[in-house]
């Protein structure tokens, strides 16, 4: 068997070397990114909101929308049930849009990972409860919010009123310092709701409100 000359020996280990810290610094480094892009690209992404209108008095006595967005392909409906024994649901086919993807933009917009329950308001004439679910990064948050006349909270809500003792004199009492509860968040994620849709499909849901309404038992 023939031994290599040291020069030789010299270069296949200068070769290794240079092959083995080349493979630390580019498959680390740039190929490690691309890796990590695809790793991105792998992660499950899904968008999913509802809103839900309980009515206590006729002529309707529920409505809901229902959107959802997985992996690019949208879908989404509204149905509404009246007292009269009507049921009429408009329901868009599934299909690749960014319909569903541009109105979660808005919720997130308009504050809806920020709303909290609030207590039913005396003689509520709507129960509204909003569930929001994001997928993305291999992260997930949901959120589950139940309030009553948006409207109220964004306008017309009370003033809450705090009284420290250690800092106040009994003759300041009567200037307080307060905070204004109402918050026109409310109302903006139910009308992004109510106005969300193509056209055409909000055409249909207003007809389907109209014949819910209307609607006589047989």
């Amino acid at each position: 068997m023939r031994r290599l000359p040291p020069i030789e020996i010299a270069i296949v280990v200068i070769l290794a070397v240079g092959i083995a810290i080349g493979w630390r610094i580019y498959g680390t480094g740039e190929f490690g990114r691309f890796g990590g892009a695809e790793h991105a690209q792998r992660a499950p992404s899904a968008l999913y909101a509802r809103l839900t209108i309980r009515y206590p008095k006729p002529p309707i006595f529920e409505e809901s929308y229902d959107m959802q967005d997985v992996e690019g392909i949208s879908s989404f409906q509204y149905r509404i049930r009246s007292y009269q024994c009507a049921q009429v649901t408009v329901k868009a086919p599934a299909g690749p849009s960014y319909d569903v993807s541009f109105f979660f933009g808005q919720l997130d917009q308009d504050g809806i990972w920020q709303l909290t329950n609030k207590a039913p308001r005396p003689d509520a004439d709507a129960y509204y409860t909003v569930y929001v679910k994001q997928l993305a990064d291999y992260k997930q948050g949901e959120r589950t919010v139940t309030f009553t006349d948006p409207h109220y909270w964004a306008t017309t809500a009370g003033r809450q009123f705090q009284i420290d003792l250690s800092k106040q004199n009994p003759s300041d009492l009567l200037q307080l310092q307060s905070t204004r509860l109402a918050d026109p968040r409310y109302q903006k994620i139910v009308q992004d709701f109510r106005n969300f849709g193509p056209p055409e499909f909000r055409r249909n849901v207003a007809g389907a409100a109209r014949r819910a309404r209307s609607a006589v038992c047989k």
